[in-house]
């Protein structure tokens, strides 16, 4: 049941209100003064409150604003007088959710209550979709929505709920570490720690004491004792990143660690009991790596119980729109501008380039061209110059022909542009109409007109 809180000196029409909201099926308390209502707010927030403009003790207005300030999403309908109006706007536009003006009958009133209650209902919805929106497509800044990245976000859910240990392969700048941070949402473990480590960013004389931990006095500068990543990632899941660059000696302890689901301190001689889950990543090919004698072949077979491999960004062409669209939301935030995407031609260089440093590489790209954009979308003149070149020069490729008008060369890139997009979406017009940044309807007319049917 709704609770509605009256704020009125008038103790006679708190009364009438009283008894027609409590013959409606709402709940009712009253407070006759400002002090009062803001206190019953903060205390026991109702659903609504019908506050009068007039107060003996603060205005209807000042009342309002301190309501929002504690709850911006409280549903206030302001009481007024037909001289009030006024008032009553402005205060609508501080946040009141709409007035009445007194003399009002029984039916406005629970009009107007209803709307409220529905208005806030349908905002509820509103976030729960938007949620549920971010937690379908973004996972976790996972965007893409290529058969490549479908299938390993399947497998990801598949292999998460297990305690498998998994080793994720991939070049430098895919990912890796989002779909490990993935694979532990996803798990029974999403409540225990996550702890990730970069093996190839701690100097060789370190990484046992980053794992494992180590006793005070264990070396020169073990001024106490420390817990190793181990046991930071206890319950919970250990992230080795580019894992191939273990020195040996680190890489036989922590097959005892994985064997024998314990290990020792750095100076230590006591066990320490551990439940952790592994996931380890590496941008080399760990085979050869085997095979080279730099990574110990029973470690190999040890971790390698599930694996999966990102592709890199050029072989996933029709994830580039998404990933640089959601780039440039973020570069707008950090660097305060409002780029809303992409031009045709600056998007036909981005999705030519090799990529040869990934997502990383296009997400600075990104950044860089925000910064440099003077209008609204992104042109081939704001890219950096290793993405294009002669971005300045930047033209179509069309036939040689002394004769061909301006609109025929439109026609040509246009034609050239929508095939491109055809192409990446397999034929899927819905998609190549969201790369071309144009409504479905325009891209049939204009392929109608271009004879590409």
């Amino acid at each position: 049941m709704e609770e509605i809180l009256i704020v009125d000196d008038n103790q006679d029409l708190c009364l009438l209100l009283s008894d027609s909201l409590t013959e409606a099926g709402y709940g009712v308390r009253t407070a006759a003064c400002g002090k009062q209502a803001v206190k019953t707010v903060v205390e026991e927030p109702p659903d609504i409150v019908l506050l009068d403009i007039h107060l003996p003790d603060l205005s209807g207005m000042k009342v309002l604003k301190k309501l929002k300030k504690h709850n911006a999403a409280l549903l206030v309908i302001m009481l007024t007088a037909y001289g009030d109006i006024k008032n009553a706007v402005e205060a609508i536009k501080a946040g009141a959710f709409d007035y009445i003006t007194k003399p009002f009958n029984k039916d406005e009133l629970l009009l107007v209550i209803k709307r409220a209650l529905d208005n806030r209902e349908m905002n509820r919805k509103v976030d729960y979709l938007h949620q549920e929106l971010v937690r379908k497509f973004d996972d976790g800044n996972i965007i893409g929505d290529s058969e490549a990245i479908r299938q390993i976000k399947e497998k990801v859910k598949m292999v998460a709920p297990t305690n498998m240990t998994v080793v994720i392969h991939g070049e430098s700048g895919v990912g890796k570490d989002l779909f490990a941070a993935m694979l532990h949402r996803e798990s029974r473990r999403s409540g225990e720690p996550y702890i990730p480590i970069d093996c190839g960013a701690i100097p060789d004389t370190l990484v046992e004491s980053e794992l494992f931990g180590h006793e005070k006095g264990a070396f020169t500068g073990a001024v106490e004792t420390h817990k190793g990543k181990f046991e930071q990632a206890n319950g919970g899941t250990l992230f080795l990143d580019e894992i191939t660059n273990l020195p040996e000696s680190a890489q036989a302890k922590l097959l005892r660690a994985l064997e024998e689901r314990k290990i020792w301190h750095v100076g230590g001689h006591k066990a320490v009991e551990l439940d952790v889950r592994i996931i380890a990543a590496t941008n080399v090919d760990i085979g050869l790596a085997v095979k080279q004698n730099r990574f110990r072949t029973d470690l190999f077979h040890r971790l390698n119980e599930f694996s999966l491999t990102i592709p890199p960004l050029r072989e996933r062409q029709e994830d580039i729109v998404a990933i640089a669209n959601h780039f440039i939301v973020k570069a707008n935030q950090e660097l305060g501008k409002n780029i809303k995407g992409v031009s045709p031609e600056a998007l036909e260089i981005l999705q030519h380039h090799s990529w040869p440093g990934n997502v990383r590489e296009l997400r600075n790209a990104i950044k860089i061209a925000v910064l440099s954009a003077e209008n609204a979308r992104i042109v081939p003149e704001d890219l950096p110059s290793g993405i294009c070149p002669h971005a300045a020069e930047y033209r179509p490729e069309i036939e040689n022909d002394d004769t061909l008008s301006l609109d025929a060369a439109t026609n040509h890139f246009e034609a050239q542009l929508i095939e491109q997009a055809l192409s990446s979406t397999g034929g899927n017009k819905a998609r190549a109409a969201e790369i071309l940044q144009i409504d479905r309807k325009a891209l049939y007319r204009k392929m109608r007109r271009l004879e590409l049917f």
